[in-house]
């Protein structure tokens, strides 16, 4: 029996939550972050332009005996050139960043480590009230993937329609109950789909975490979750196997992988500018002293060579004290 929505959905969003574990609900196309069509992250601060006022060169200094010492007018002009440059980097390489991302994928932001799970993986973890999936056999040996992953062992449960649910709070609360009469540990995410009276209408979706699972699927992991059924329930071209295989698949990859963003990227720039400020100025303070040493050494071999002249106030005080003796 084929599932119903592959021609398409557009449902609201609801969610639950339970004091002894974590469980909500989701309606097919009601994802608050599409997987498609748009980046997954906050843009970060865009980056400005400022005005560089360089101090006029000092008056040149003289030297002794006539002689004018040459001057470096340009003290500040090499540094300020770098810190451009740097900048003028950083804005390029981040704007390279923002439209690379533009049309990204889904990304998680959250480091997560898999969980030790003592239960080994149940390839019983599937129940079809509806005939929906062609070969569970498949199917729960792909599911596979997932908990080798997290950790965490899935469970997919198809429940026909049942007249007593009638709302949304009561699928979530008929979800965590039978998870507590089915399940006997609390290392399974589960997954429950209802039916509805119109079998060609997208039923409500439900999750409950087990105790131990909260961990890997979080909040971001479940929304993540969610953005891959929205991407993959509607999609005819899929058998259900595929469906669920996919899904399963693209959220333990996503999830377990920490994706660069926006704050990751202007961490990285900000520690290279700051390198690359530090190394300049100290390539630029020793070049400044090479250049004055040099200077200093060239006045001083003028200082020398110059002659001194007669009518020299010094000299003639010289001479005549020594005539004197």
């Amino acid at each position: 029996m084929p599932r119903p929505g592959t021609s398409g959905g557009g449902h609201r969003s609801s969610g639950g939550h339970s004091s002894s574990r974590v469980g909500g609900g989701h309606h097919v196309g009601s994802s608050s972050r599409r997987p498609t069509g748009g980046s997954s992250f906050n843009r970060g601060p865009s980056f400005g332009g400022g005005y560089h006022h360089e101090p006029p060169p000092r008056p040149p200094r003289r030297g002794y005996y006539g002689y004018r010492r040459n001057t470096y007018t340009h003290s500040s002009s090499g540094l300020g050139t770098l810190i451009a440059c740097i900048i003028i980097f950083a804005i390029i390489i981040f704007s390279f960043f923002m439209i690379s991302n533009d049309h990204s994928d889904v990304t998680s932001t959250i480091n997560r480590e898999k969980i030790e799970n003592p239960v080994a993986y149940d390839n019983n973890c599937i129940k079809d009230e509806l005939g929906y999936i062609e070969n569970q056999s498949k199917l729960s040996k792909n599911l596979k993937n997932f908990y080798t992953k997290t950790g965490i062992q899935p469970y997919i449960y198809l429940k026909s329609y049942d007249e007593s649910l009638t709302s949304d709070n009561q699928k979530d609360e008929y979800a965590q109950t039978w998870y507590s009469e089915n399940i006997d540990n609390e290392d399974t995410f589960l997954f429950v789909y209802f039916e509805e009276q119109n079998s060609n209408e997208i039923g409500y979706m439900a999750y409950v975490n087990g105790k131990q699972v909260t961990s890997v699927m979080d909040s971001e992991a479940i929304d993540i979750f969610w953005n891959y059924i929205d991407r993959y329930w509607t999609d005819s071209s899929l058998s259900t196997v595929d469906v669920f295989t996919k899904t399963f698949d693209s959220t333990a990859k996503t999830i377990m992988k920490k994706s660069t963003t926006s704050k990751d990227i202007i961490k990285i720039i900000c520690i290279i500018v700051g390198i690359v400020i530090v190394i300049g100025g100290i390539i630029y303070i020793l070049r400044m002293k090479f250049k004055r040493d040099k200077e200093k050494a060239k006045e001083t071999i003028e200082i020398l060579k110059t002659p001194l002249d007669k009518s020299d106030d010094l000299r003639d005080k010289y001479l005549n004290e020594e005539g004197k003796e």
